[in-house]
């Protein structure tokens, strides 16, 4: 590869491409009714084909990844047909998931999102092969469409090449297909059985969506200059604020939970507040970034699972709604450059504080449920 930087964005789109096909899946499990027969058969269908063409690729793929690949321009198998076969499966298989999710409107929010994200990928992945391999990859551009399947193969060009099942297994689709079926099979559970999802609270699972996409958001915030002031940050962080607002003064959300879901919100939180202590420790928070990733290594993560902890705590919507919300806008302030996060000090008092803060408040969740 001539360019690294071309590289580290493509891995850029891919998390943003996870991001949304993670969002999308966790929606449809949520919200999903069982549909009509048609819309189930179609659904199954479609998801059987993306699953069968996403393999076919896979096993004629030569190499998994970007930062190896072999200077030979191979055109056999599903490549005759489409140029980019993995995306074009994908958005299939998920128009499938969203038909058995008995939601196939929704689609129609979805599929602009991912077609830009997998348009971003594929300009990236088009600019290198042409730089690789000049003519004979523009000549396939004209031969073989980027989005439509065509039906009449192109003219094979490459090496010798068949489907292979090590290279199926080597590109790791084995587990890929597993999973998918898996997700096929929940759906198929759903309509013969019912979603148990439906008896959880609408709020309730709208909370756990915006809980899930602000980690995710967090989670892969780069380093960006925020040197100048940005207007369209500060709006985020206006309109973050005014739905908070609404949300905590006009739903009933305040109510406090009992029960089994209390218990469970208190264990969930003295977790988020402890595993927030352990990332500010001196020489510990070093080790607990390099177990659990880059997350913890970013200090507005590390402030986010701390308010989240404490909202679980509570044991009440608004609470979680306020761990969510509040360092959302604080990050959203600071991509403005309007406000600054520091990173926690590495001082034994600061953690004491903050371990003796969720222990309280742990403490105090306790006897209000024994009580």
């Amino acid at each position: 590869m001539t360019d690294p930087g071309d590289y580290n964005n493509r891995v850029h789109v891919r998390k943003d491409k996870t991001n949304s096909r993670r969002l999308a899946y966790l929606i449809i499990l949520l919200f999903a009714s069982p549909p009509q027969w048609p819309w189930f058969a179609v659904g199954i269908v479609l998801v059987a084909t993306g699953i069968a063409l996403h393999g076919w690729a896979a096993g004629y793929l030569a190499r998994a990844g970007y930062a190896e690949r072999e200077k030979l321009l191979t055109v056999r198998g599903p490549y005759r047909h489409n140029r980019n076969p993995y995306y074009l499966a994908q958005m299939i298989m998920e128009l499938g998931f969203f038909c058995l999710a008995g939601r196939p409107l929704f689609y129609l929010f979805y599929l602009p999102i991912i077609f830009y994200v997998y348009r971003r990928w594929v300009i990236n992945e088009e600019i290198f092969l042409e730089s690789e391999f000049g003519e004979p990859y523009r000549t396939l551009k004209r031969d073989v469409p980027r989005w439509r399947f065509r039906i009449t193969p192109a003219l094979a060009r490459g090496s010798e090449l068949s489907f292979q099942w090590t290279t199926f297994k080597i590109n790791r689709e084995l587990s890929r297909s597993l999973s998918h079926l898996s997700l096929l099979a929940g759906f198929v559970l759903v309509f013969f059985l019912g979603n148990p999802f439906n008896q959880m609270s609408a709020l309730f699972r709208i909370t756990l969506i915006a809980a899930i996409a602000v980690w995710l958001v967090l989670r892969d915030v780069y380093a960006l200059d925020v040197s100048r002031k940005s207007v369209g940050w500060f709006i985020v962080a206006f309109c973050s604020v005014a739905m908070t607002t609404v949300v905590l003064i006009s739903a009933p959300v305040w109510h406090p939970w009992l029960g089994t879901g209390a218990w469970i919100s208190i264990a969930m939180g003295l977790c988020f507040g402890f595993l927030s202590c352990v990332a500010v420790l001196p020489g510990v928070g070093g080790i607990a970034a390099k177990r659990t990733g880059s997350f913890f290594a970013r200090p507005i993560c590390q402030w986010y699972v701390l308010t989240l902890g404490l909202g679980l705590l509570s044991c009440t919507l608004g609470g979680i709604w306020l761990g969510i919300m509040v360092p959302f806008t604080l990050w959203a302030l600071h991509l403005a450059g309007a406000a600054s996060i520091p990173i926690a000090p590495r001082r034994p008092s600061v953690s004491f504080a903050l371990f003796a803060l969720i222990a309280c408040s742990g403490g105090l969740a306790i006897v209000r449920q024994l009580s």
